[in-house]
């Protein structure tokens, strides 16, 4: 979804919400939002933190990123396989950071955050209980500008925020934007970026219900490995404006196979994508089956 003055809040087809208890850490906005000091006073005042994210997109969809030192090979190999979808599913391209100024960082630090939208360096903190392909998936999607889905305005006819059931002082962390355009997509409870039904909950109770019971278990499974959503994907290349035809399925030319054993190894550890360019080519020739169906030509 997107904020007409702000940001987009949208979401491979999800097999549930994007929420993990990681997500809830005191001092982050919505428990996983990072905000400037300035942005934290808007809050307070009531006012859109978001104000100025129109001019907070990735230039033409291209984003340099880097991996700290901090980051385990567990967290790289969900970073990777995030961008593959990523390349796979919409016009966004993410290229292993060159020198540019303004680039994502991942590194692990406490609980799962980023900032929304494009701020210089954009630190990302995939920590202890963050290291699947879905916890990365949906932080990345603050970066790209998204925010949760549950801040709708047409958020109630959905589903039922069940507010003597949250725990603490998070109420506010399910309040509707008044400000947000959905690029005419429906309301999309298997979005990467909605609240699952136990966010902020105290304990063995649920702070969000759908209104449809049929639907509830979309919103239930919160620590399940899932993707994009369909709606999420339309969302992403809506807001970055994917030319037609832009986005296609990959398809494997003859003769492009999988000539190594270990290539489902190397894939999740990053080496389609590897930033030394000869070393990327090298695995394209050995595991061209595994890297094309991951991300096309990943960069070469």
């Amino acid at each position: 979804m997107f904020l007409l003055t702000a940001i987009v809040c949208s979401s491979l087809l999800a097999l549930s919400a994007g929420w993990v208890k990681q997500m809830e850490t005191p001092g982050f906005y919505q428990g996983d939002i990072q905000l400037s000091p300035e942005q934290w006073e808007r809050v307070q005042n009531r006012s859109s933190p978001f104000g100025s994210i129109r001019n907070r997109r990735w230039p033409n969809g291209k984003i340099p990123y880097a991996f700290e030192n901090s980051l385990g090979q567990k967290g790289r190999d969900a970073v990777n396989a995030a961008i593959a979808d990523y390349h796979k599913f919409t016009c966004l391209r993410f290229t292993p950071r060159n020198g540019e100024s303004n680039y994502i960082s991942f590194f692990s630090g406490t609980g799962c955050n980023s900032p929304v939208g494009m701020y210089g360096v954009n630190r990302i903190s995939l920590g202890a209980g963050c290291l699947d392909k879905g916890t990365a998936l949906h932080e990345i999607g603050h970066s790209i500008g998204l925010q949760h889905e549950q801040c709708r305005p047409d958020r109630d006819q959905h589903v039922i925020i069940h507010t003597n059931n949250i725990d603490g002082p998070w109420a506010y962390a399910f309040a509707i934007s008044n400000e947000v355009d959905s690029l005419g997509t429906p309301y999309d409870l298997s979005s990467m970026m909605h609240y699952s039904s136990t966010a902020f909950a105290k304990p063995n109770t649920k702070t969000i219900t759908t209104k449809d019971p049929s639907k509830q278990k979309l919103i239930d499974n919160y620590n399940r490995i899932f993707g994009f959503s369909s709606t999420d994907i339309v969302q992403i290349n809506k807001m970055y404006s994917c030319k037609e035809g832009e986005v296609k399925p990959v398809t494997v030319a003859p003769g492009c196979a999988d000539i190594e054993p270990n290539c489902g190894i190397w894939l999740k550890q990053g080496y389609c994508l590897a930033s030394d360019l000869a070393q990327r080519k090298r695995m394209h020739d050995k595991c061209c089956k595994s890297c094309t169906d991951a991300c096309g030509k990943c960069g070469l």
